[in-house]
């Protein structure tokens, strides 16, 4: 299993902001971030880094950069020689917070 950390880049109101809206912006991110299609041509970090940029904060992005995230994917897949897909997310709401933001646990499932 993947962990990830995301981090928004949108200008939204936090009021705007659903439980439903956040599942999806997760699944979006985590579709874009650990899908592939063909294990024996799998896409580059590059690739991967460039499809996942508008998800994520600049300071964000160059964390994941610098730590080589977005060559796991391709890796495992490759290994394994099984393509990859995200099957199932989960969102747990942790707290509420005094700034009212509120922190969430996730959990992703995936197929290969």
């Amino acid at each position: 299993m993947f962990i990830g950390v995301v981090a928004c880049n949108k200008d939204v109101a936090k009021e705007d902001v659903t439980k439903e809206a956040i599942e999806k912006f997760v699944k979006d991110y985590s579709t874009e971030r650990y899908t592939v299609k063909d294990p024996s041509n799998p896409p580059s970090s590059d690739e991967i880094a460039n499809k996942v940029k508008e998800y994520l904060s600049k300071d964000e992005y160059d964390a994941q950069i610098a730590n080589r995230y977005y060559s796991i994917p391709s890796m495992v897949a490759k290994e394994v020689n099984k393509s990859i897909e995200v099957q199932d997310l989960n969102l747990e709401e942790q707290s509420k917070n005094d700034d009212s933001t509120i922190d969430y646990k996730y959990t992703i499932k995936f197929k290969l």
